[in-house]
C-alpha cells in the first residue's frame, strides 16, 4: 500500500524526456539491465564447448574464411557475459591492429559467442575503483580510441548482434561500418549510462546523433530507454533485422558488399528530412532543439541529477564543433560525472539491485513451478499477473464469480495496455494470460486444483482471524512441501501461523501497490519459519522480477516502519503551523516524488492511520510529536482521500458515465472540511512556520532515524538492503542513494549533529540512534569505501 504508491509516484526522475512513463522504475529497469550492464553476475558459463581459438584463454579470436572475411568472436572466458574489461579491450586492440596487417582479410564480421548477449556494456567494476575525475576521464579515453580505430579501419567492420547490446556494447557497434540485429527475444539495444548518473563515454554521445539524429539519440541517452530490433531498424540504428539463424551468414554476406563497393558504410542518416537538417545544421534550429530539450531536463530532474545536462552539453559540442572536440568535452565531462556523489549513490543502487537477485537462502529443493493466489482484489490479481508473465502457472482464487471476474479483467486490461504500446506482441499476451486459471466457489474442483500449487500466497482481508482460517484451509489442501505466504502488510507473521500444525511452512511475502509496477518484496520470515521455506519464497520473487529484500517479524517490517515516524512528523508540523502545502513542496524539492500530504491522500488516509496505529505501541517514542487523533477523525468523517473525493485536497466530482477506476481530477486546493478539522488542533499548540531546510530535516531525520534503528535491531540485515528498500519501496531519492548513503554523503558526525539540536528543541522522538552517535565517534561509514 502505503509506501510502494509514493515510490511508485516518483522515480519518473529517471526518464526526463518521456513524463508519463510512470515509476516502471525506469531505473529500476535498467538497474534491471542487470544485463546491461552487468558484471556483478560473475557466473562461470556452464554449457557448450568454446570455439578452438577461445580455448587458449582469449576472449577475442578470429578466423577468415575462403574469401577473406574475418570472423571476430567475442567471449569473455569463464563469464556468463561479455563485458568491455581491461583484458578484452586489450586483446580487441592488438587484434585489431594485426586485421590491418593481415592481406589476406578483405571485410570482418564482430559476433559474440555467448547465447544471448552481444556485449552488456563496460565493467563497472573498473569505474568504480576510480578515485578522481582524470581516472575516469582517461578510462573514457581509452574507449574511445579503440572505437576511434574500429571506425577509421580500411578493412569493413560488420556488428552481428544477438542479444543484449548496452552501454559501451552499443558504442562499439556505433563504430563498426553496419549492423545487423537478430529479430531474438532477448536482442536489445540501449545506452543505460544516465541511470548510473553518467554519459556514454566511448564516443556514443557522438555517433549516435550522427546516426539517428540529435532528437532520437537524447532520447534514448537521456532516458536509458531498451529499443527492440525492428523500432530500431526503422530509426536506423541498425542496417537489417533477420532471423537469429540467419545473424551470421547475413552479416558475412553485408561485410563482403562493403569490401568489394555494392554496399555502403552506414555512420551518418540516411534521409534527414527537412525539419531534421533545420534543427541540427542550423545555429537557430539547434538553439531551439536544446533549449526544448533543457527545459524537458529540469522539469523531470528538479537539476538534482547532474547527467542529463552534461550529455546535452556533450551532443552539443559535437553538433557545432565536430567529431574531435565533442569526444574531447565527452570524456572530461565522463570524468567529472564518474566522481559525483549521484554518481556514488546510483552505482550504490545497481550493485545493491544486483545483489538482491542473489539468494541468500539458496536454490530450493524442487523447481517451483505453480503458484496460488488467494483473492483477486487489487494486490491478488497484481500477484497473479507479475506470476503469470514471467512463466509460472497461477491458480487464482476468489470467493465470488464475481470478484475474480474483476482481478481477471484487471490482469487483461493491464497486458492489453502494454499490446496497445507495443511492448508486448498479442501472441505473447495470449500465451501469458492462459497461464491463469481462475477459481471461485462456484466450481466444483476448485479445492483439487488449488491445492495443485506448490506455493500459495495470500490476499484476502486484513484480519487475523480470516487470516488463521486461510492458513487452516491451505494446510487442508496442500501438499505438506507446499510454502504458504501471507501479503499481509500489518499482521505479525508469527500470529498468522499461530494455529498451524506446520509453522515452519509459513513466511510473508508482503508486495508494494500496483504490483505489477513497484519493484520491491519484502520476504519476512518468523521465528519458526524454516529456510527451505525462505529459500522457495525468496526465489520465486526474484523470478517475478521483484528486487528482494529479507526482513524481520516486526510491526511495519521495513518500509513502513520507517514511514510511521514520517507520517507523524507530517502531522507535527502541520499542527504546529507548517501549511500543507509548503510541507509537500519542501519534500519534493528535498527530492521525494510526490510530498506527504499528497501520498496520503493517493493511499487512502483510512490506510495511512493504519500504518500509524500499528507502530504506536512498538515505537513508543519514536511516533510522538502529534496528536494522531486527527487522523482518526478525518477518516471518521469519511476524508479519505481521492478515493472518496475528499482527503486533504478536494477532487472534482466524478463525470456522468464515468467507467470505476478512471483517474480522479483535481487535488490542487485544500479542502475546507479536513482545514476547520486541523484548526481545533493548532489551538492546543505554539504556532510558526519553520524554514524549508528545517522541514526537510526533520521529516527525513524521522525516517532516517528508523531506519537506522531498523539495522541496529537488525530488521533488515545490511545497510544496502536498507538503501534499496527505501528507494524502491518508497521513493526515498534515489540521486541521495537511501537513508545510509546519505549519511555517509554528509557524514554521521554532522548528521548526529543536527539530530541531536533537533532533540533538544523538539523532543526525544529525533535523537539520533546509537548505531550512529557509534559511527560518527568512530569516524567510519555504513559503506565501505570503493
Amino acid at each position: 500500500g502505503m509506501s510502494a504508491r509514493f515510490a511508485q509516484l516518483g522515480l519518473r526522475t529517471f526518464a526526463p524526456l518521456a513524463p508519463g512513463r510512470g515509476l516502471a522504475l525506469e531505473c529500476g529497469l535498467a538497474l534491471e539491465c542487470g544485463r546491461a550492464l552487468s558484471l556483478s553476475s560473475r557466473r562461470t558459463l556452464s554449457s557448450g564447448a568454446a570455439p578452438a581459438a577461445a580455448a587458449k584463454g582469449k576472449d577475442v579470436s578470429y578466423t577468415v574464411d575462403a574469401d577473406g572475411v574475418a570472423l571476430i568472436r567475442l567471449d569473455a572466458q569463464g563469464e556468463k557475459m561479455n563485458t568491455l574489461t581491461k583484458k578484452l579491450m586489450l586483446e580487441f586492440d592488438e587484434l585489431l591492429a594485426s586485421l590491418q596487417a593481415d592481406l589476406s582479410v578483405k571485410a570482418a564480421v564482430l559476433i559474440s559467442s555467448k547465447p544471448d548477449n552481444f556485449i552488456a556494456g563496460a565493467d563497472i567494476k573498473m569505474l568504480a575503483a576510480c578515485t578522481t575525475a582524470g581516472e575516469a576521464a582517461a578510462l573514457a579515453q581509452a574507449g574511445q580510441r579503440i572505437m576511434d580505430k574500429i571506425a577509421s579501419s580500411k578493412t569493413p567492420i560488420v556488428a552481428a548482434i544477438n542479444g543484449a547490446c548496452m552501454g559501451g556494447g552499443l558504442e562499439v557497434a556505433l563504430a563498426c561500418h553496419q549492423r545487423v540485429a537478430s529479430s531474438g527475444a532477448k536482442t536489445a539495444l540501449a545506452v543505460p549510462e544516465v541511470m548510473l548518473g553518467l554519459l556514454p563515454g566511448s564516443g556514443g554521445t557522438q555517433r549516435l546523433p550522427r546516426l539517428i539524429g540529435a532528437a532520437a539519440a537524447l532520447d534514448m541517452m537521456l532516458t536509458g530507454k531498451t529499443i527492440k530490433p525492428d523500432r530500431a531498424k526503422k530509426m536506423g540504428l541498425v542496417d537489417l533485422v533477420v532471423d537469429p539463424h540467419a545473424l551470421e551468414r547475413t552479416a558475412i554476406a553485408a561485410a563482403k558488399a562493403l569490401a568489394s563497393g555494392t554496399a555502403k558504410r552506414s555512420v551518418a542518416k540516411k534521409n534527414r528530412s527537412w525539419m531534421e537538417w533545420a534543427l541540427e545544421a542550423t545555429p537557430p534550429g539547434r538553439a531551439l532543439l536544446f533549449s526544448q530539450a533543457e527545459t524537458a531536463v529540469l522539469k523531470q530532474t528538479k537539476g538534482k541529477y547532474p547527467a542529463p545536462p552534461a550529455i546535452l552539453a556533450v551532443v552539443k559540442a559535437g553538433l557545432e564543433g565536430g567529431h574531435a572536440k565533442g569526444s574531447a568535452e565527452e570524456s572530461a565531462l565522463f570524468g567529472k560525472l564518474a566522481v559525483t556523489p549521484e554518481c556514488g549513490a546510483l552505482q550504490g543502487l545497481f550493485f545493491g539491485q544486483t545483489a538482491c537477485k542473489k539468494n541468500p537462502f539458496g536454490k530450493p529443493a524442487t523447481a517451483i513451478e505453480t503458484v496460488g493466489v488467494l483473492g483477486a482484489g487489487l494486490m491478488g490479481a497484481g500477484i497473479a499477473q507479475v506470476s503469470a508473465t514471467k512463466g509460472f502457472h497461477v491458480y487464482l482464487k476468489d470467493t465470488a464469480a464475481a470478484g475474480l471476474a474483476r482481478g481477471e479483467a484487471q490482469i487483461a486490461n493491464s497486458l492489453a495496455k502494454k499490446v496497445q504500446k507495443k511492448s508486448l506482441s498479442p501472441f505473447i499476451r495470449d500465451v501469458q494470460l492462459a497461464n491463469v486459471t481462475g477459481l471461485s466457489d462456484d466450481d466444483a474442483n476448485w479445492r483439487a486444483l488449488l491445492g495443485k500449487s506448490q506455493l500459495v500466497i495470500e490476499a484476502v482481508f486484513e484480519e487475523i482471524s480470516v487470516k488463521h482460517k486461510v492458513v487452516a484451509l491451505l494446510e487442508e489442501l496442500l501438499p505438506p512441501s507446499a510454502v504458504i505466504a501471507s501479503n499481509t502488510s500489518t499482521l505479525p507473521l508469527g500470529q498468522i501461523a499461530k494455529h498451524a500444525k506446520h509453522p515452519e511452512r509459513v513466511v510473508g511475502m508482503h508486495y508494494f501497490s500496483p504490483v505489477e509496477q513497484m519493484p520491491l518484496l519484502e520476504v519476512i520470515p518468523h521465528a519458526g519459519t524454516s529456510k527451505q521455506t525462505c529459500a522457495v519464497a525468496v526465489d520465486v520473487g526474484i523470478r517475478q522480477g521483484k528486487t528482494v529484500i529479507v526482513v524481520k517479524d516486526v510491526p511495519g517490517f521495513y518500509v513502513n516502519r520507517c514511514l510511521g515516524p514520517m507520517i507523524a512528523e507530517a502531522m507535527a508540523l502541520v499542527q504546529s503551523g507548517t501549511d500543507p502545502l509548503a510541507l509537500n513542496e519542501a519534500m519534493k524539492a528535498f527530492g521525494f516524488p510526490v510530498g506527504p500530504i499528497t501520498l496520503a491522500d493517493e493511499v487512502g488516509i483510512d490506510v495511512t492511520t493504519h500504518v500509524v496505529h500499528n507502530l504506536t505501541a512498538d515505537l513508543g517514542v519514536r511516533m510522538a510529536g502529534a496528536d494522531l487523533k486527527y487522523l482518526d477523525e478525518l477518516v471518521a468523517a469519511k476524508i479519505l482521500g481521492k478515493k472518496t473525493r475528499l482527503g486533504f485536497f478536494s477532487y472534482d466530482e466524478a463525470p456522468k458515465g464515468a467507467k470505476p477506476g478512471a483517474p480522479v481530477k483535481g487535488g490542487k486546493v485544500l479542502n475546507p472540511k479536513a482545514m476547520d478539522l486541523l484548526a481545533k488542533y493548532r489551538t492546543s499548540v505554539p504556532q510558526r512556520t519553520p524554514p524549508t531546510e528545517e522541514v526537510q530535516h526533520r521529516m527525513s531525520g524521522r525516517f532516517i532515524n528508523e531506519a537506522l534503528r531498523c539495522l541496529q535491531d537488525g530488521v533488515v540485515s545490511s545497510p544496502s538492503d536498507g538503501d534499496i528498500g527505501a528507494v524502491f519501496g518508497i521513493g526515498f531519492p534515489p540521486f541521495l542513494g537511501g537513508p545510509f548513503r546519505y549519511v555517509d554523503t554528509i557524514g554521521a558526525s554532522a548528521y548526529v549533529q543536527r539530530m541531536s539540536k533537533l532533540a533538544d528543541a523538539y523532543g526525544e522522538q529525533f535523537a539520533p540512534p546509537q548505531i550512529v552517535v557509534d559511527m560518527a565517534k568512530a569516524g567510519k561509514t555504513f559503506h565501505a569505501k570503493p
